[in-house]
């Protein structure tokens, strides 16, 4: 789901700038979107440094990060960060936080279970599954047509809504 993430994180980053008006929104939500899949390498890179780190009594894997600690964690190293180049840090903490979600919404979407999205608060696995994935990447080997086609619904939803927000901006200001 790398690109569909992509896609998806681009809608909603069009969106929250349509809102906030803030530039670094794109950067900040699209970059965050791939943060919780960080796990997919974090366990090989403790390895190697011979550092052993065990989620639920085992290695780290995939979805180990898929949740709302590791969300604010991400949220603050990233405020913190970011604010060394002048980007204020209530700013990146809440752009951080809607890339960070938005990944977990659209896995939630997909997977059915999904992930324990809301631990520490629940133990529970989460997921809707309106969209069958099922690791599915029909279109050149890189995306889910069907979970594309929504994204990019969405992306042009979003142009649409700043179009039309920019359009009354610029109609108040005559």
């Amino acid at each position: 789901m790398y690109f569909e993430h992509w896609v998806y994180s681009v809608a909603i980053a069009i969106f929250i700038y349509t809102i906030y008006r803030k530039k670094e929104c794109l950067y900040i939500i699209a970059g965050s979107a791939y943060a919780p899949d960080i796990d997919v390498i974090a366990d090989k890179i403790f390895k190697k440094i011979n550092i052993t780190v065990l989620v639920y009594e085992q290695p780290i894997k995939h979805g180990d990060f898929h949740n709302i600690l590791v969300m604010v964690i991400y949220a603050i190293l990233v405020a913190l960060l970011l604010n060394m180049i002048n980007i204020k840090i209530k700013d990146s903490f809440i752009l951080a936080n809607i890339g960070f979600a938005a990944h977990l919404f659209e896995d939630a979407l997909v997977f059915n279970p999904g992930y324990r999205f809301f631990w520490p608060v629940s133990d529970q696995i989460f997921g809707i599954g309106i969209i069958d994935y099922n690791n599915n990447k029909d279109l050149f080997g890189i995306a889910n047509t069907e979970i594309l086609i929504i994204g990019i619904i969405l992306v042009i939803s979003s142009l649409i809504i700043k179009h039309l927000s920019d359009k009354r901006l610029n109609q108040r200001k005559r």
